[in-house]
């Protein structure tokens, strides 16, 4: 299992770093629609245990999504006293970044298809690494926000 998770965290730096060579956005961008997500979560330490939500993202398109999830990091004054966020690394379907905190390192890849948007979260604890982890984030469009107009309609 250890190999497991070794060779995902080497895929994903491979990912982040191969990222770091690409160029911005210059053709189409990820969708995004903003709705009502259900998300089911799964922990590599507590695999028979995920955790499933239901929540409204109302970011307006793929560049709100981004900007609005980095923002909370860089306004947070509680993640800021113990972490660090490096650039965010364009990816052909999402981004990437990476957190550089006292005791572990992190790196968080969003993936975005047309309803559904895909995170995983790569948490390496070098003084436990046992305790290091993955976690896997499905989240799937099931429908609108109370009170959103239907997607497409600028009325």
């Amino acid at each position: 299992m250890k190999i497991l998770y070794a060779g995902i965290a080497l895929f994903l730096f491979a990912t982040v770093a191969h990222a770091q060579q690409t160029v911005p956005f210059v053709t189409a961008k990820p969708v995004f629609v903003p709705g009502m997500y259900e998300s089911e979560s799964r922990n590599s330490h507590f695999k028979n245990k995920p955790v499933k939500s239901k929540s409204c993202i109302a970011s307006a398109d793929f560049d709100h999504f981004r900007d609005e999830t980095l923002q909370q990091y860089r306004s947070s004054p509680q993640f800021n006293k113990a972490c660090k966020l490096s650039e965010t690394k364009h990816l052909s379907n999402g981004f990437a970044f990476a957190m550089d905190c006292r005791e572990s390192k992190s790196i968080v890849i969003f993936r975005f298809s047309k309803d559904i948007v895909a995170q995983i979260i790569e948490t390496l604890i070098p003084r436990r690494r046992s305790a290091s982890s993955s976690i896997l984030t499905m989240m799937r469009r099931v429908g609108d926000c109370p009170g959103q107009k239907p997607p497409g309609l600028d009325v």
